[in-house]
């Protein structure tokens, strides 16, 4: 799976610009709000080519905080990690059948891509929790790279409510799928610093790869039902 290089298009209209604004204004000035509960009204208020253009800018923005977190975290860490290598495998979101290439991407149902989504969006919700507080107990870290956590933690949920209304618009009656249980709390709280720095290290790599996956395909979906793959 590749990471976009290119520019989308929605990303040229004015109120993204101002979406993205908000969001970096809110990074540096601390200002998190709380979670709210789904407003599945209001969704279904909205257009469904507006409900993936935003859950599309959304994915990408937060894709693109995973990967200045890995990174970040990379810099500062790797004296310690060493020859350990971080290693896709060993995600919990591993036991999740996902598509890696664009040929099976469109070989998979829109249904199944779009609770395939939902399923790894869950799976990240306490893995974010307990990433909040590790981060904020790390010493050399920027407070950046917390708020940038906090903020993906926030961006997650949002963009799993946007999925789940455009599930239930598409596809009324659909029921989701299970998600993976994250087991590494242990690891993470571990009296061993390596131990710990390895966790870390491996959580923010697999985070990128999944929410690099995310914004792939909402992109594609996007392309199938609005455009009927005209793109």
């Amino acid at each position: 799976m590749t990471r976009f290089s290119s520019s989308l298009p929605v990303i040229q209209q004015p109120w993204v610009l101002q979406l993205l604004l908000v969001s970096n204004v809110l990074l540096w000035e601390n200002v998190y709000p709380m979670p709210m509960c789904p407003d599945m009204e209001g969704y279904n208020e909205m257009f469904i080519e507006d409900l993936f253009d935003h859950a599309i800018v959304t994915a990408h923005y937060t894709s693109n905080l995973t990967m200045q977190m890995s990174e970040e975290f990379g810099m500062h860490f790797a004296h310690s990690l060493g020859y350990k290598s971080r290693n896709s495998s060993t995600c919990h979101t591993i036991s999740l059948t996902t598509p890696g290439s664009n040929e099976q991407i469109q070989q998979t149902h829109s249904d199944v891509l779009l609770k395939m989504m939902i399923s790894i969006l869950r799976a990240w919700y306490h893995p974010l929790e307990h990433l909040v507080h590790a981060v904020a107990t790390l010493e050399g870290i920027c407070e950046t790279m917390l708020f940038k956590v906090k903020e993906v933690e926030e961006k997650n949920q949002e963009i799993l409510e946007k999925i789940k209304a455009i599930l239930v618009r598409v596809y009324p009656g659909a029921e989701e799928n299970v998600y993976p249980v994250w087991m590494g709390l242990a690891d993470v709280r571990s009296a061993n610093e390596l131990t710990r720095h390895f966790t870390l290290s491996n959580l923010l790599h697999c985070l990128d790869s999944n929410t690099d996956k995310v914004a792939t395909y909402l992109e594609a979906l996007k392309c199938r039902i609005i455009h009927n793959n005209d793109c």
